[in-house]
């Protein structure tokens, strides 16, 4: 106990994650994913207790926005079991009607059938996470256009009654911006983008995305499901080893170069410096490791000059790597 006399000094908040505004609306640099949340097997019998320090951590953090799905497993049941211990609308939701299309591409069914499957989807996900409203709802690609365009009017007709906030797709590729564009009322969108993706960098792609200034767009896959972080410990589908460990020399190097941190930063200081890009998604396995995230993100985001500069330093790589629903590996689960 302190003497008496002495003056309790109370404990400093930690910093936030810096906030960012996109056609009026407010989300963190830095959003939550949820999809190691989901376990993927015994993910149920779970403790709660690390998810609500996670999410309490979070919260500190200045976190405004947490990212889950239907087809995460047991995501929205793990979140839906910790937020009561929170404070009520201590975070935005953002989750992911289940997966509708076959693999083929074609609907299960008709405009009837797909528009009771989005509205049970959403259903399902408002009960399992506990909250009426969800901040934003995404169809994935392939499911925006099914009968007619069915399920995309169905999150339309969502929206209309409250039920969300704003409305969107979770694109995988480049080429299927355009068409996503073109959707009535879009206002939300994710894509996949880390240091290695030249993709996004082609003027057309750029151009699109620059002349919706209303567009939320929150960029997955930063560290590429995690290569990126691991550098030369694990296998890369698609890349030889000595490929791989060029590329992690390469990533060093500049980061030391240009005076980062580490190899993490410098993937997140890359993304967040393409002038199109709201906030990042990104997981996080324990409290310290988010607070470890929040510390990256709260770094400056390189230059226009340095961004090129790394560009044109790091090795191109096969478009195979860029997709992780094209590995054979449990990352493909992940897709939106």
């Amino acid at each position: 106990m302190p003497q008496s006399g002495t003056e309790v000094q109370p404990v400093p908040a930690p910093p936030r994650v810096p906030d960012r505004w996109c056609g009026g609306y407010r989300q963190s640099a830095l959003i939550l994913g949820g999809a190691q949340l989901g376990g993927y097997g015994p993910a149920a019998a779970t403790p709660v207790g690390p998810t609500v320090a996670l999410l309490r951590t979070a919260a500190e953090l200045g976190v405004t926005h947490i990212d889950t799905a239907r087809a995460y497993g047991a995501s929205e049941q793990r979140l839906g079991a910790a937020l009561p211990a929170l404070p009520a609308d201590t975070f935005a939701l953002v989750t992911k009607v289940a997966p509708l299309a076959t693999p083929d591409g074609g609907a299960r069914a008709d405009a009837g059938h797909v528009a009771v499957a989005v509205e049970e989807s959403v259903a399902r996900s408002r009960e399992t996470l506990g909250v009426e409203r969800l901040a934003v709802l995404l169809h994935r690609t392939a499911d925006a256009w099914l009968a007619g365009g069915a399920a995309w009017e169905q999150l339309r007709r969502l929206r209309a009654r409250g039920v969300a906030t704003r409305i969107g797709v979770a694109i995988q590729r480049p080429d299927e911006l355009p068409a996503v564009l073109a959707l009535p009322e879009l206002d939300y969108l994710q894509l996949p983008c880390n240091i290695l993706d030249r993709r996004w960098l082609a003027p057309a792609v750029s151009e699109a995305l620059l002349a919706r200034p209303d567009l939320v767009v929150s960029v997955r896959s930063v560290f590429l499901q995690g290569l990126l972080a691991a550098g030369r410990a694990v296998r890369w589908p698609g890349l030889p080893d000595a490929d791989r460990d060029e590329l992690i020399t390469t990533l060093d190097r500049l980061a030391v170069t240009l005076g980062r941190p580490g190899r993490d930063e410098l993937c997140l200081a890359y993304v967040r410096s393409l002038p199109w890009v709201t906030s990042a998604v990104i997981g996080a396995e324990s409290a310290d490791q988010l607070r470890q995230h929040a510390a990256l993100v709260r770094g400056a985001p390189l230059s226009a000059a340095e961004r090129d500069w790394v560009r044109d330093a790091v090795p191109a790589v096969p478009e195979e790597l860029l997709d992780p629903c094209r590995w054979r590996t449990p990352a493909a689960a992940l897709c939106p």
